[in-house]
């Protein structure tokens, strides 16, 4: 038996089992938590898109244990209704989708929200497809079957990396406005 994590020592097969049993087949998954180790107010929530209804309940589960909100959706028509509808931190993303690939969709997904991370997720690990998809704005790849200790770093790294971009462009924006502001009182005396 594999285990996720030392600190929660939970067994893979258990975690699969418990999110399995405890939600019937629905058409989407929204696993809510907070997170305790963030700026406060700030609640990281995490898409996950995968067309594996299965994979994507454990996910969920996995992530929702670790402290993450996610939303969930099984296609790309879903993923970019939910985008629209929800601010996200991070996207997860599988390349293979029934209405689309990863990387149109990290493309959709980054013209919504620019700043948003997003890792790719396949079976599919040429050398040509990770190319592409770092080529295309990913932030990592991940090749299925997911090692959830990796995955986890992952999406912490991830969220470390839109926090501090986050920051770097509140302050790029504060100086851009304090430039501003000393330029308009150069002008004011001028005249």
């Amino acid at each position: 038996m594999r285990k996720i994590g030392s600190s929660n020592g939970l067994a893979w097969r258990d975690l699969r089992r418990n999110s399995l049993e405890s939600q019937s087949l629905p058409e989407r998954i929204a696993c809510e938590s907070k997170r305790g180790q963030v700026v406060v107010g700030q609640i990281n929530q995490i898409l996950l898109v995968d067309d594996d209804i299965s994979s994507l309940r454990v996910l969920c589960e996995v992530l929702k244990r670790a402290g993450y909100r996610t939303v969930s959706a099984k296609n790309g028509f879903e993923a970019i209704q939910r985008v629209e509808a929800n601010v996200v931190n991070l996207a997860i993303l599988d390349f293979d989708l029934p209405d689309t690939t990863g990387l149109d969709l990290l493309q959709q997904i980054k013209h919504l929200q620019p700043g948003v991370p997003v890792i790719i997720m396949s079976a599919n690990t040429s050398y040509g497809l990770k190319l592409d998809a770092f080529e295309a704005g990913a932030f990592t790849f991940i090749a299925k079957p997911i090692k959830l200790p990796q995955l986890l770093q992952f999406v912490s790294r991830a969220l470390d990396y839109q926090r501090r971009g986050a920051a770097v462009s509140r302050a790029a924006a504060r100086t851009v406005q304090v430039k501003k502001s000393f330029f308009m009182r150069w002008i004011r005396i001028i005249r």
